[in-house]
């Protein structure tokens, strides 16, 4: 579950963080806006299906769950969750759309919105949004509309931001005599010069050649590292360009600068030799053999550096600055919030879409996010007479964010908090905030978010035709065929459909200005 917490730029709407120092739960009716007309204890109670993807854990085995019970209390309704692991859910929302009968709410992503937006079973939200302040404020205009036909909203936005940041083994560093590197001067050949530092001088002083700078994955273009593309220009996927949109795949001139070094790097025996097989971008890190890391702080500080404080206890890390090309060029790779949305079913007569919209607009106000991420005080967790908070053993024993699901899986407010609970450590939540704040400085986006899918031919082709680029690309590095080679799988992109796909997501994206 922890990995899916997907982890977003800060909006207009400040919402209450709760870091340990969040004020005990008001009533919903003591917050302005919190509810558009809170229904009273005699409307007729209504049931309400939600349909969510589950991930490690899976979701809630019932829906008795003490949320649950309040949100039906509260709002007077009955509230059922279908958890659908999310290897599944696609099919599962298939064969439940051929029922004939849509759940409520459902979370999608772009593919799937973008497959049943058509079809007209999602609730057009546009008419109803302005009675709803809080719920309508946690998305800018433009992340409203991402996806949308015009004037049309049948999505609520599930906000994203940066949250990736690089990591270096400050121990390393230490023992080989190596100050850490400013924002200001963190160039691309500094970073090399650091890595190489960590392949050649034995940082981790166990008198064996057994460690390397940094490492890759060899799936995708990306190859896990898009700090190291961004500082060569490379498009994070996409990028505009005198008003065109441009795909990573055209950039002959950059890719020749970044394969070029990372030749080198493999070569020099600075890039880890079995990047191509590398499963998870992380694991040479936890296993104490390369130096640099990419992650969330969350999951780096919660799971990777606690699998590698149990071979190196005195490892430490610090968080450092995307690397800066030559022409200036850095970033850290920034999603799109409406990439991923909750829809409503077009089918629920007035009073249920009222009510459901009564409830999602309390979900993302500050008391229903302190109820729906950190859950119920006493159950969850406990004041301490210190005035700070703590887990309770129940909550221990089921694991920290089990109560934070429907945050987490189903729909989030703008605020900046993500995993960080009324319990979390002072100390570390801070440096999550900080860090979220440090990779939202350097934005690197996907300009073509919103108009990939609008290209069938990219649909239809584009997974083929990456393969291949990237096949050419990995060879390139291996040494196995030289960097000017990149020449030939621009040219065989573009001609065998990629010149097609320019054409079709320009259109698009020249029809939404």
């Amino acid at each position: 579950m922890k990995k899916a917490v997907i982890v977003m730029s800060a909006l207009s709407l400040t919402l209450v963080l709760a870091s340990g120092c969040q004020p005990k739960t008001e009533s919903a009716d003591s917050k302005p806006n919190a509810t558009s007309s809170a229904p009273d204890s005699t409307s007729e109670k209504i049931k309400i299906e939600m349909m969510a993807a589950s991930w490690t854990g899976g979701g809630w085995p019932d829906n008795n769950h003490p949320i649950i019970q309040y949100i039906n209390k509260k709002f007077n309704v009955d509230l059922q969750i279908q958890w659908v692991p999310n290897a599944n859910f696609a099919e599962k929302l298939n064969v439940v759309s051929a029922s004939g009968k849509m759940p409520d709410a459902i979370r999608v992503d772009s593919g799937m919105f973008l497959k049943w937006v058509d079809e007209g079973v999602f609730l057009d939200l546009q008419p109803y949004l302005s009675k709803y302040p809080v719920l309508q404020s946690i998305a800018k205009p433009e992340e409203w509309a991402i996806l949308n036909p015009k004037d049309k909203i049948y999505g609520i936005p599930i906000y994203e931001t940066a949250q990736n940041s690089l990591y270096v083994r400050a121990d390393w560093m230490e023992n080989l005599g190596l100050p850490l590197p400013d924002a200001t001067a963190f160039t691309i050949d500094k970073f090399y010069e650091i890595a190489k530092a960590f392949t050649t001088q034995d940082p981790d002083k166990n008198g064996k050649h057994d460690t390397f700078g940094f490492s890759a994955l060899g799936n995708s273009l990306q190859l896990g590292d898009p700090q190291l593309l961004a500082a060569f220009g490379i498009a994070n996927g996409w990028k505009e360009v005198n008003g065109e949109l441009v795909p990573m795949q055209a950039q002959a001139k950059e890719w020749t600068e970044f394969l070029t070094f990372m030749k080198k790097a493999y070569e020099e025996g600075v890039l880890d030799k079995d990047f191509i097989t590398n499963t998870n971008f992380n694991d040479k890190y936890a296993q104490g053999k390369v130096g640099f890391a990419i992650d969330m702080h969350y999951q780096f500080s919660q799971q990777t550096n606690q699998q590698l404080q149990k071979i190196a206890p005195n490892a430490k890390f610090v968080e450092l600055s995307p690397p800066i090309g030559a022409s200036g060029s850095r970033g850290t790779k920034t999603p799109s919030s409406g990439m991923l949305k909750l829809v409503l079913s077009k089918d629920m007569d007035e009073n249920k879409r009222q009510r459901m919209l009564e409830i999602l607009n309390w979900w993302v106000s500050p008391e229903g996010e302190d109820i729906i991420k950190n859950g119920i005080e006493g159950t969850h967790y406990q004041k301490k007479p210190d005035g700070s908070y703590e887990m309770t053993d129940a909550l221990k024993a089921e694991g920290e964010g089990r109560q934070s699901l429907l945050w987490n899986w189903m729909l989030r407010g703008n605020s900046n908090t993500y995993n960080i609970y009324k319990w979390s450590d002072p100390i570390w939540a801070s440096e999550m905030e900080k860090s979220i704040k440090n990779a939202k400085q350097y934005p690197y986006k996907n300009a073509s978010d919103g108009f990939l899918s609008a290209s069938e031919t990219f649909t239809k082709q584009g997974k083929t035709l990456d393969d291949k680029f990237l096949q050419v690309v990995l060879e390139i590095i291996a040494g196995r065929k030289p960097v000017e080679s990149i020449n030939d799988a621009v040219g065989d992109w573009k001609k065998n459909g990629g010149d097609k796909i320019i054409e079709e997501v320009n259109t698009a994206f020249k029809a939404k200005k």
